[in-house]
């Protein structure tokens, strides 16, 4: 015996409302109620699809998990950091590495995990000194020869005290000069090299006019072997600006 009733009611699939002849019918009609059908069985193919990758994403984690040693960017991976910190806990000696050839460093893996057993010290803050020296933003540029979009950065990125008077920028001393002491020193963080022979292909100069320019505005140098390598963007930079 059909039913006698009717309903107004949704349909799941396209939004229409429509006319149904029972109180749970889902869908407008057959078209739409195979459609839905569908969807959802490529909804279940679409997610066991995603288990799968998440799966295979997961499996070189797990074995890294069981590994006894690592190379330094296996442990970049495994603890979620750069290869850049993971030298920094080598050289500070916080963390133990054997250099088994020239450029081939291996952790142990019970050396990682000893790593993380020792207690979190917190350094007490301490009060932050009233500045009383300052620079001009083009005394800066004129001293450091940087532009001043890249001296916002520099003062953004490392929370350098900063006033304005009178219109004028004015940053503090005693913070530009040690930033700059520290990053024309410390060439680890440097990833971009020049050889001199390369300087003198892109700006057409000699070699004393290179080393020059090196000395007189204290960019970052090192010899590897035979060569020497000067920092490409601390050279670009003093060319940018016409040094």
């Amino acid at each position: 015996m059909s039913s006698t009733i009717e309903v107004q009611r949704i349909c799941q699939y396209c939004g229409n409302e429509f006319t149904a002849r029972t109180t749970v019918t889902q869908y407008c009609s057959h078209k739409c109620s195979q459609r839905a059908y569908k969807a959802k069985a490529r909804g279940i193919k679409v997610d066991a699809s995603k288990q799968e990758t998440k799966r295979i994403r997961t499996q070189p984690m797990e074995v890294l998990k069981v590994r006894e040693f690592l190379s330094v960017q296996q442990v970049s991976k495994l603890i979620g950091c750069s290869r850049q910190t993971v030298y920094e806990l080598i050289n500070s000696g916080k963390l133990h590495a054997v250099n088994l050839k020239e450029k081939k460093t291996i952790v142990r893996r019970s050396d990682i995990d000893r790593l993380f057993d020792r207690p979190f010290v917190r350094t007490p803050k301490k009060e932050p000194q009233p500045v009383s020296e300052f620079y001009t933003a083009k005394e800066i540029e004129e001293k450091y020869f940087v532009k001043y979009g890249r001296l916002n950065s520099i003062i953004k990125e490392n929370d350098i005290p900063k006033t304005v008077h009178n219109g004028k920028l004015l940053v503090s001393k005693p913070h530009i000069d040690r930033y700059f002491k520290q990053t024309r020193s410390d060439v680890s963080s440097i990833i971009d090299w020049y050889t001199v022979e390369e300087i003198q292909h892109k700006y057409s100069i000699s070699r004393d006019q290179i080393y020059g320019r090196v000395y007189d505005n204290n960019i970052p140098k090192q010899r590897v072997g035979k060569y020497v390598k000067i920092s490409k963007r601390h050279f670009d930079e003093l060319f940018e600006i016409g040094v």
